[in-house]
C-alpha cells in the first residue's frame, strides 16, 4: 500500500468516526427538522430567491428599493427568530468547531511529521 493509499485510509476511518459524534448528530437532525418543516423551508427558499435577485440587482449597478430591502429584512428576521432555525445555527456551529480541532490536529500531525527523521515505508 503507497503512501497516498495509507492516506486516503486514514481519512475515510476519520469521516466514520465523524460521523458518529453527537455534533454530526445534532447537525443531522436539525437538518431534518428544517426539510420537514414546510414553512420553514419557503421562508429560506423565499429568502434565497430575494438574495439572489438583490444580488443581480446591485450586479447590474441598481438599488434596491426600500420595499425590496424592507421584505429582505422582514423575512431574515423571521426567519432567525424560529427556533428549529436557530437550533441550526448552533448546530452547524458545534460542528465547525469539532472541525476546526479536527484540522488543526492534522496541522500538527503535519508538523511533527515534518520534524520527524523517521522515514515511513511506503
Amino acid at each position: 500500500m503507497d503512501t497516498q493509499d495509507r492516506i486516503f485510509e486514514k481519512a475515510e476511518e476519520l469521516g466514520r468516526a465523524i460521523s458518529q459524534t453527537p455534533e454530526y448528530a445534532y447537525l443531522q437532525s436539525a437538518h431534518r427538522e428544517i426539510g420537514d418543516d414546510r414553512e420553514a423551508t419557503e421562508m429560506l427558499n423565499k429568502l434565497r430567491d430575494l438574495q439572489e435577485s438583490l444580488i443581480e440587482l446591485v450586479g447590474r449597478g441598481e438599488q434596491p428599493t426600500e420595499e425590496q430591502e424592507q421584505e429582505f429584512g422582514d423575512l431574515q428576521e423571521l426567519i432567525q427568530t424560529s427556533s428549529r432555525y436557530q437550533a441550526l445555527i448552533s448546530s452547524q456551529a458545534n460542528f465547525d468547531k469539532l472541525m476546526e480541532k479536527v484540522h488543526r490536529r492534522i496541522g500538527e500531525g503535519i508538523r511533527k511529521g515534518e520534524e520527524s527523521r523517521i522515514i515511513l515505508p511506503s
